[in-house]
C-alpha cells in the first residue's frame, strides 16, 4: 500500500490535526468525551447486532478522516468503504465464462474485535503519526465502552460475550471510518490470505467482513485451513454458518450478488421483488417522497449488478416532473 498520499501521513502535530479536521473544542481529543458522544445498542430488528451511531458533530469530524484515509492506495480488490468501488463490483470479480469454484468466510463481530491497540499501532506504525496524534486519531475513531453512558450496557456485554468478543474497547461499528479502517488496521492479515490465494491461482476480495476466493481450480481442504488459521492468528473469528463452498456449477452468492451457473453476475430474486413491491406502492401513493427516495435506493443498488434493469420502473422513479 502507499500512504504518503494521506494527508494524515508523518504527521507530528496535534496542532495542525486540529486545523485539519477543523476541530475547534479540544473535548473531541478525549476518549472520555468521545465515548459520551456515541450512543450503542443492541438493533434487535432482524438478527440482532451492536449498533454504535456517533452524534452529528463526530460524525462530521470522522467523515474528513475517511476522506484521508481514502487517499491511501490500496489493492484493487479491495472493497471496504473505497470510495468508487462497489458491492457489485467485488461480486463481479469472481464471475467468469471459464466457471468458478468458490470459498467464503465472514468475520464474526468485526468491528467490535478491532482492539484499540490494533487501531493505534496503524497510525502510529504506518501512518507514521507521532504518539500523541496517533492516540487522537485512535480516540476519534474507537469507543471504551467502559466509559460509555449507555443505559444498556449490560445487554451490550452479554451479546459481545455470546459472540466470543472480549474487547471493550474498539473501533466503533457506526462510525464513517469504520468500513475502510477495517481492511487498513488488518492489511497484514489479509496480505497473509492473499499470499495463500495467489499461492493457489485463486482471485480473492474484501469487501469488509467477507473475504471470497475462487479458482477454477480445486479448493482443498488444506487452502481453507490456512485461512482460517490465519483469521485465528490475529485474533478474530469465523461465523461458521456463513462458510460457504460453491463448486463451479451451482449459482453462488458473493456480497448479495448472485453468481449464476453460467459464470455471469444476477440481481437476486428478493431485491426484484422488494424493487416491485416499492414500485407498486409508490404508484397508489405518488406523493410519498419516503417511498421514492427507497424505490431509487434500491434500483441504484440494482443497476450496479445490471445497469439495463427496470428501464420502465427506473424511467418512473427518477422522472423530474
Amino acid at each position: 500500500m502507499i500512504y504518503t498520499n494521506c494527508p494524515l501521513y508523518g504527521l507530528k502535530s496535534k496542532k495542525m490535526l486540529k486545523r485539519l479536521l477543523h476541530i475547534e473544542d479540544n473535548k473531541f481529543l478525549k476518549q472520555d468525551y468521545i465515548a459520551s458522544m456515541v450512543t450503542p445498542y443492541i438493533d434487535k430488528k432482524g438478527k440482532a447486532r451492536l449498533i454504535e451511531p456517533p452524534r452529528e458533530e463526530l460524525k462530521t469530524i470522522q467523515k474528513r478522516i475517511k476522506m484521508m484515509l481514502g487517499q491511501i492506495v490500496v489493492p484493487s480488490n479491495v472493497f471496504s468503504g473505497i470510495r468508487g468501488r462497489s458491492y457489485a463490483e467485488n461480486a463481479v470479480m469472481h464471475s467468469s465464462e471459464k466457471l468458478r469454484n468458490l470459498f467464503k468466510i465472514d468475520l464474526t463481530a468485526f468491528f467490535p474485535s478491532i482492539s484499540r491497540e490494533t487501531v493505534y499501532r496503524f497510525f502510529y506504525e504506518d501512518l507514521c503519526c507521532s504518539p500523541d496524534v496517533a492516540e487522537t486519531l485512535t480516540n476519534l475513531t474507537t469507543i471504551d465502552l467502559e466509559k460509555s453512558q449507555a443505559h444498556c450496557l449490560d445487554e451490550i456485554y452479554s451479546f459481545l460475550n455470546y459472540k466470543g468478543v472480549t474487547c471493550k474497547n474498539h473501533l466503533i461499528s457506526g462510525a464513517p471510518t469504520s468500513q475502510i479502517m477495517s481492511y487498513l488496521v488488518n492489511h497484514r492479515m489479509f496480505e497473509e490470505m492473499q499470499k495463500v490465494a495467489d499461492d493457489n491461482n485463486a482471485v480473492m476480495t474484501v469487501y469488509v467482513d467477507d473475504v471470497t476466493f475462487s479458482t477454477e481450480d480445486h479448493i482443498s481442504r488444506h487452502f481453507k485451513n490456512r485461512v482460517i488459521d490465519i483469521v485465528r492468528k490475529y485474533g478474530y473469528q469465523i461465523s461458521k454458518a456463513k462458510v460457504k463452498n460453491y463448486t463451479k456449477l451451482y449459482p453462488k452468492l458473493v456480497t448479495g450478488v448472485i453468481i449464476d451457473s453460467h459464470g455471469k453476475p444476477i440481481i437476486k430474486n428478493s431485491m426484484r421483488e422488494k424493487i416491485i413491491k416499492e414500485y407498486e406502492l409508490l404508484r397508489d401513493h405518488p406523493e410519498s417522497a419516503e417511498s421514492k427516495q427507497r424505490l431509487k435506493g434500491l434500483l441504484t443498488a440494482a443497476r450496479q449488478v445490471d445497469h439495463r434493469a427496470f428501464p420502465t420502473i427506473y424511467r418512473f422513479a427518477f422522472d423530474k416532473e
